[in-house]
């Protein structure tokens, strides 16, 4: 079985930054010589050459993911400020974990300095192919808990919230922020066969490490 990304650099790369970046997909394959090319192609691309060189500079000394609109880095505090400072724009988080903390065994259990929109500390994930798992009766009640909890729960997917209401046949992904514990279980009663994975937040206050919490 695959290891988790967070379990599998944390021990090492301290921080996790994550950029919404459009045209990421323009760096798969990351290969030197991809990149090298790429380059040359785009000469009077600024954020694509330094973004090109950056990896080709400094991947001994991090890890990284690219995906869809998104680029992932694992590093240390340096070269995550470097990112930030270049691609303020894009930045959307950044997480740091101290390796040393229990916590890290269980791969459901995050760190962060900031709670998931500033109150929840947990993230009820749902699966990739919901609509292949709710029935009409789940979804009405679902969507029916949440807006009775709305100072409790939180929905932030726009393709999570269109399928509960019927303005969408299909769902492959959506989470839904929930800032009380006893909020799980009702919700796990409605929508378990929905439901991928819980997550909790865990905040951790490094007073020397304020950079990396810009906002």
């Amino acid at each position: 079985m695959r290891k988790h990304h967070n379990r599998l650099y944390y021990g090492k790369y301290r921080y996790k930054t994550v950029f919404q970046l459009p045209g990421s997909l323009m760096f798969y394959p990351t290969t030197d010589q991809y990149l090298s090319t790429l380059k040359l192609k785009h000469p009077k691309a600024k954020d694509l050459q330094y973004l090109a060189d950056f990896i080709m500079q400094h991947r001994n000394t991090m890890k990284f993911r690219i995906q869809d609109k998104k680029a992932i880095f694992y590093s240390d505090q340096e070269r995550s400020n470097e990112l930030i400072d270049k691609f303020m724009t894009y930045w959307t988080k950044t997480v740091m974990v101290d390796p040393k903390l229990d916590f890290l065994d269980n791969p459901n259990t995050v760190g962060c300095f900031k709670l998931p929109h500033g109150k929840y500390p947990y993230a009820i994930v749902m699966k990739r192919d919901l609509h292949k798992h709710f029935s009409q009766t789940e979804k009405e009640a679902l969507l029916n808990f949440v807006d009775r909890n709305i100072d409790h729960c939180l929905i932030t997917s726009k393709f999570l919230l269109d399928y509960l209401e019927g303005k969408a046949p299909y769902c492959y992904h959506g989470r839904i922020y929930v800032d009380t514990e006893k909020f799980l279980s009702p919700i796990y009663m409605i929508a378990q066969k929905g439901i991928d994975r819980i997550l909790k937040y865990v905040k951790i206050n490094y007073e020397s490490n304020k950079k990396t919490s810009r906002t």
